[in-house]
């Protein structure tokens, strides 16, 4: 499908009425055509099927945004946090509320073309990325399995023969240094390098009263290199080499307690500066290390004009060691330090046929990982042994081979319409081993340890987990600028065992995969010369047996963490995004995010205490699904002189309220909903070959939670707040 020019249409949206009147006649600016690789082959956005959002590299730092797991603030139903190091990524409601190391995710993450499954590698610096694309919906029969929620790629930027490049230097407060640069160089016919790499420290935005010092400090750094063999004008060989590794020493993201007896924790501490967020009053660790190490080989050769292959190799290495306290307070009563290694190894093989207007793509996948975890957590640790401390050790493995067959083939019916079918079928073997001992003493340096107690004695489990995924799609051109579509997607999350921190054998629960089927509609549209464009879909889920951890309170003692399969839930919601060139230099986005998300029939086989009758979810929203989230910016830009010229952007991005547990609980939420106003200023070159800014985030310095935990059991909720304002300039010179 071609944009033309002089097209329109009456679907345009009355939402941007206004903006169409104000488009002056015979423009030249046009929105720039993406291209993604949603089909796993290269296609514009506008013709992909499927529910996508695209954001190019310029838009990443424009944003302001460092981190993998930063984009959830401007793609709508897509919201991010982490505990203990670990990603809990939701998409529409789908994904994973479980922190400990051995969760496994309904949303996938690739790194180029290479799976990262491994929790602890998930979170790394974005630094000369060409694009991300959020992919929405169950995405397993071209992206595999454990895309139930969809799949999130990270696309770098190619050496392409031409020799050039840019470096960046950042400060900001709470003496935030940024560097990043990169550089692309020919080194034979055909063959070119590009090297990148990317530095950012900075003192803690807050202050620890307990040790004086500050805290949430930043410290991380990356290097990437790509070595690619591609001769100019032929498409018939493409063979890239990359290799990266990532460095963190940050700080961990430490909470506020929230006192829940008599406004103070079990021992009756009291937060002294409640709801003021750059004060905290700690004495654990606070760390966010990490190591990851990579490489991949993809090779694409065409055997004909309708025929090629694609091979991708990939391995992943990754070290984390995180540690928090978790209660927020200064005594000792919930300390927990997780130490997990995990190496991946994975190989895919790609054919595709595009030729009578036929698209197939046929492909194996092969999956190896070794997983290994240990955590001490320091429960109670106020109190003696004896009266009721619990100095825990866990120790757990996993090692997980997975195989997979799967294909998918895109048919030109008639004019204009398209019918795309797709299926895979997985083969997943998992073996895993764990145990959890206390050890009187663990904590303290001036008593002896005491002969482990086997409180979860040494397991070894195992299983096979086997099932298949499938897509059924059309898409019609409705007008050349206008393509509509509907489909109806099956996906999967492979089974797993529940190997993290546990105080019984009942919680070592092995729990069967989850399944969901997604019906979605859409309409993707790039009217007005291509000064607007305007996507829109509509979806409902049937989700069953999902995977669910949670957190039972017994009214005493330390809770319990199970990990089971709830009976089902239903989600249904709307994405509007909006981009819009109403006047030459002047850019608008509106992205909106409507989302109903509810577990049925869900019954958890814990006793609630206070009833002493089995907790019933049922009817409550899922946790990480805000009703609605909105995400909007305006740039201008304007020639200041023949020689300068200037950029002003405005971005305001609203998440709704939001739960952190199960049961639908004020406690343990976002309390309420937040918008953040980010802006920034730039002067530049014309050719663009400089330029010098000014940024601010979360300029109205709004105190936000971005996760909670629920610890009544030890008198306090733990509120996790969202960053404080901050501003900053930054150069930039390419050359």
């Amino acid at each position: 499908m071609q944009f033309r020019k002089g097209a329109r249409t009456a679907l345009a949206l009355p939402l941007l009425a206004a903006t169409a009147a104000a488009v002056p006649a015979g423009a030249q600016e046009a929105i720039e055509e993406i291209v993604v690789m949603a089909q796993r082959r290269a296609q514009n956005l506008q013709e992909v099927p499927v529910s996508v959002t695209a954001l190019g590299g310029a838009q990443l730092q424009e944003s302001g945004l460092s981190n993998s797991l930063a984009i959830g603030d401007i793609v709508p139903n897509l919201e991010i946090k982490t505990f203990g190091g670990v990603p809990n990524i939701f998409i529409r409601g789908v994904g994973n509320n479980d922190f400990n190391s051995s969760s496994v995710g309904p949303v996938s993450i690739y790194r180029d073309d290479v799976a990262v499954a491994s929790t602890g590698s998930q979170s790394f610096s974005l630094f000369d990325l060409d694009r991300v694309e959020v992919l929405r919906g169950p995405q397993g029969t071209l992206f595999g399995k454990n895309t139930t929620g969809g799949a999130i790629v990270y696309v770098s930027k190619l050496p392409d023969g031409r020799q050039e490049g840019y470096f960046r230097l950042g400060y900001g407060r709470f003496n935030l240094f940024e560097a990043e640069a990169a550089a692309s160089m020919p080194l034979a016919e055909g063959l070119s390098a590009r090297v990148s790499a990317t530095l950012r420290r900075g003192d803690g935005e807050r202050v620890n009263l307990f040790t004086g010092e500050r805290a949430i400090d930043v410290d991380e750094g990356a290097v990437r290199a790509i070595l690619r063999y591609h001769p100019d004008g032929d498409r018939d060989v493409d063979v890239r080499l990359a290799a990266g590794t990532g460095r963190d020493r940050s700080d961990y993201l430490q909470p506020k307690p929230d006192g829940q007896i008599n406004g103070g924790d079990l021992f009756g501490y009291r937060d002294p500066a409640p709801g003021e967020v750059k004060i905290l009053n700690f004495n654990g660790d606070s760390r966010n290390h990490s190591d990851n190490h990579w490489v991949s080989l993809t090779a694409s050769f065409s055997l004909s004009d309708t025929l090629s292959v694609k091979s991708i190799t990939g391995y992943d290495k990754g070290d984390v060691d995180n540690r928090v306290d978790v209660d927020g307070g200064p005594l000792r009563i919930d300390q927990i330090k997780f130490l997990t290694e995990t190496e991946q190894k994975s190989q895919e093989l790609q054919v595709a046929y595009n030729g009578g207007g036929i698209q197939a793509l046929i492909g194996a996948f092969y999956f190896d990982e070794d997983f290994i975890s240990h955590s001490e957590a320091d429960l109670v640790g106020e109190l003696s042994f004896a009266d009721g401390a619990v100095p825990l050790v866990t120790d757990a493995t996993r090692r997980n081979k997975s195989y997979a067959i799967f294909g998918q083939t895109t048919i030109d019916v008639a004019e204009g319409l398209r019918l795309t079918a797709g299926a895979r079928y997985t083969w997943d073997k998992v073996r895993a081993t764990h145990q959890g001992v206390l050890i009187p003493g663990f904590f303290d340096a001036d008593i002896p340890d005491g002969a482990p107690v086997a409180l979860v004695p040494y397991a070894a489990m195992g299983d096979t987990f086997k099932a298949s995924s499938w897509r059924l799609a059309a898409d019609y051109d409705v007008t050349r600028d206008v393509m509509a579509y509907g489909s109806v997607t099956r996906g999967f999350k492979s089974g797993n065992f529940n190997i993290g921190i546990i105080t019984s054998v009942a919680e070592r629960t092995k729990v069967d995969p989850e399944f969901l089927t997604a019906y979605e509609i859409g309409l993707k549209s790039t009217l007005l010369d291509r000064r607007l464009r305007a996507n829109i879909a509509a979806f409902l889920y049937d989700y069953s047996d999902l995977q669910v951890l949670s957190v039972n309170q017994q009214g005493s003692g330390v809770p319990t963490l199970g990990l089971d399969n709830a009976a089902d839930a239903r989600i249904k919601g709307l994405e509007v995004e909006l981009t819009a060139i109403p006047a030459d230099g002047l850019d608008l986005g509106l992205n909106l995010g409507l989302l109903d998300a509810q577990y049925r029939n869900y019954t958890s086989g814990a006793i609630d205490p206070a009833t002493g009758q089995a907790r019933d979810f049922s009817g409550n929203r899922l946790p990480g699904a805000p009703k609605f989230t909105l995400s909007g910016f305006a740039q201008y830009r304007v020639p200041l002189t023949a020689a300068y010229g200037a950029a002003f952007r405005a971005e305001y991005n609203y998440t709704a309220k939001k739960y952190y547990n199960n049961a639908q609980d004020d406690l343990v939420s976002s309390r309420g909903g937040h918008g953040l106003l980010n802006l920034r200023v730039a002067l530049s070159s014309p050719d663009a070959d400089w330029e010098l800014a000014f940024w601010g985030r979360n300029v109205t310095d709004k105190a936000y939670i971005v996760d909670a935990t629920d610890l009544r059991d030890f008198g306090v909720i733990p509120l996790y707040y969202g960053e404080r304002a901050s501003w900053g300039i930054e150069f930039t010179q390419r050359f």
